[in-house]
């Protein structure tokens, strides 16, 4: 997937950096700081790339006003005002700045521990009011205390090592890490039912998803002890406003420090306004990554993974697509452009007998990847739909679409890998090489192909074989004939005619069906007028 980026819209507050970095590399950069949505709306179809913080909704009228639009980056750690799975329908990309954020939020989240353990907030508030009250604001010493981390991800791992610090044993919970590996900061990783009855303070720093939602609920409050502490600078949501208020005022809950909400800026009279008022809530507005350190960094970052992405270095901070990282891999690419080459001829092969099919027939899809190199079948399994289903979408179809639209349109696909292709009867000498059928009804085309010198070779179809393969690169013109000299000569003539150039010539044997790849210099024009009673024009590939 190549992104060949000329405009780019910030549409929130970034540091100015970002934009700095992009137009010395030579993108064209709108900053839009205050645009209305009808605004944007009207203006975003003219960029390919929207930069956003948290202000801007990248919502799905959004996406479908941005016909050009290739990638959505987000300046921060938090998606959730992108729509990612509009965006990925639409094939464009999500990605944010994963670590850009890490130092601000742990320390925020620090500070708001030790805090909420001190009554810091309530003890300066009195005091500005003249209030010198030294008792009520007795506070609790952090060492020797229990932190539970939810979330082991890079902020988690940096409260744990500043924690640790002040004498807390922490102990942690995340799906995802595996015990030694959290052993390694630090942590003692445990599963929630374990961690709930021995932690004295509980900071949660997961992703705001389904299995998040409500993580800290009513049954997880009481299971914990009633001098239990909770803190989240991660994302409203996570904890269950609603039980936290009741446990607070159950005192089945000693405090909390939170600094996200479910609704921000929270509203007067809602459940989020009375936890914000609660004498025993540390609060503040969203400040996890609010430190000039994290603004510039998480710009710079978004900036420069943006160069490195359009550049094919790599692919960091990508939300929605796990195979673009592997695409930009050296040996992959030849085997991307193979696969996508065997869909795309496989779509012109079918043109004229599936579309005899039935409406609602169901067209399947198998791509067989034998040896070595081709071990990464759902990246190919991609390509080979891109090639397949090219045209289909505005924003056009790529790796990042292409199975959503192929179960849009009745196309399944599987995929296997084996190890030898030895086991194909029909596979002659290749030891590595993709088989790609596509069926129909009755219908069946066969491909195959392997890769030679970097270059995609197409070997046979339909069990036709070109004896020492047909190059895939440049303009190649492939035909249907019948008797491949007399077929040739007529083609090659023609093709000189009109001024065009043949730079090679390969032809399955004769038979009952003979197949004729033509590579050109040039693309020709309207190749259909190259059908005659010896040969039928299928398909023109460019490379």
């Amino acid at each position: 997937m190549t992104l060949n980026i000329q405009q780019v819209l910030i549409s929130d507050p970034v540091d100015p950096i970002c934009s700095q970095i992009l137009q010395d590399y030579g993108m064209n950069v709108t900053y839009a700081r205050h645009w209305t949505k009808e605004r944007l709306l009207q203006e975003i179809q003219n960029y390919e790339v929207l930069i956003v913080r948290s202000e801007t909704k990248v919502t799905d009228d959004v996406l479908a006003a941005a016909p050009k639009l290739r990638l959505v980056g987000r300046a921060g750690t938090g998606l959730d005002n992108v729509d990612i799975s509009a965006a990925t329908r639409r094939g464009v990309l999500v990605m944010n700045t994963p670590g850009g954020n890490t130092i601000s939020a742990a320390e925020h989240t620090c500070a708001m521990i030790a805090a909420l353990s001190r009554h810091i907030p309530q003890a300066c508030a009195a005091l500005k009011n003249g209030t010198w009250d030294r008792k009520t604001y007795m506070g609790n010493e952090l060492h020797g205390k229990t932190l539970a981390i939810l979330g082991l991800g890079r902020i988690g791992r940096e409260v744990a090592i500043r924690m640790q610090a002040f004498g807390m044993k922490t102990i942690g919970y995340d799906p995802v890490i595996e015990k030694q590996d959290a052993a390694e900061f630090g942590v003692d990783k445990m599963e929630l039912e374990e961690i709930w009855p021995l932690a004295d303070y509980i900071t949660v720093h997961t992703p705001y998803m389904p299995q998040t939602h409500h993580l800290i609920s009513t049954s997880a409050l009481m299971r914990c002890k009633p001098s239990v502490r909770i803190i989240n600078i991660a994302r409203g949501g996570i904890v269950d406003e609603t039980a936290l208020l009741d446990a607070l005022n159950s005192a089945r809950c000693q405090g909390a420090a939170l600094d996200v909400f479910v609704q921000e800026p929270p509203k007067e009279g809602t459940i989020t306004w009375q936890l914000i008022q609660h004498p025993r809530v540390v609060c503040t507005p969203h400040l996890g990554a609010s430190t000039v350190e994290a603004q510039e960094r998480v710009a710079r970052e978004i900036a420069e993974q943006l160069i490195d992405l359009v550049e094919g270095r790599q692919a960091v901070g990508i939300a929605n697509a796990p195979n673009l990282a592997r695409s930009m891999v050296g040996r992959n690419k030849p085997w991307m452009q193979l696969a996508q080459a065997l869909g795309h001829l496989a779509n012109s092969l079918a043109e004229g007998s599936l579309d005899r099919c039935p409406s609602g027939t169901e067209t399947t899809v198998e791509l067989i990847c034998c040896g070595e190199g081709t071990e990464d079948v759902n990246l190919l399994a991609s390509s080979a739909l891109v090639g397949h289903l090219n045209g289909m979408k505005a924003n056009g179809i790529n790796i990042v679409n292409a199975a959503i639209l192929a179960r849009d349109v009745g196309v399944t696909i599987s995929t296997r890998h084996v190890g030898t292709s030895k086991y194909l009867s029909i596979v002659q000498d290749l030891e590595k090489l993709l088989q790609l059928t596509v069926a129909r009804g009755p219908f069946n085309i066969q491909l195959i192909g392997s890769v030679q010198g970097g270059n995609p070779v197409l070997y046979a179809i339909n069990g036709c074989w070109f004896p020492f393969g047909a190059t895939l690169s440049g303009n190649v013109l492939l035909f249907n004939g019948k008797q491949p000299d007399t077929t040739l000569t007529a083609l090659v003539g023609a093709l000189a005619a009109s001024g065009v150039g043949v730079s090679a010539v390969m032809c399955t044997p004769p038979g009952a069906s003979c197949w004729l790849a033509l590579r050109t210099a040039d693309v020709f024009q309207n190749p259909q007028k190259l059908n005659g009673p010896d040969a039928t024009f299928i398909a023109q590939l460019v490379f």
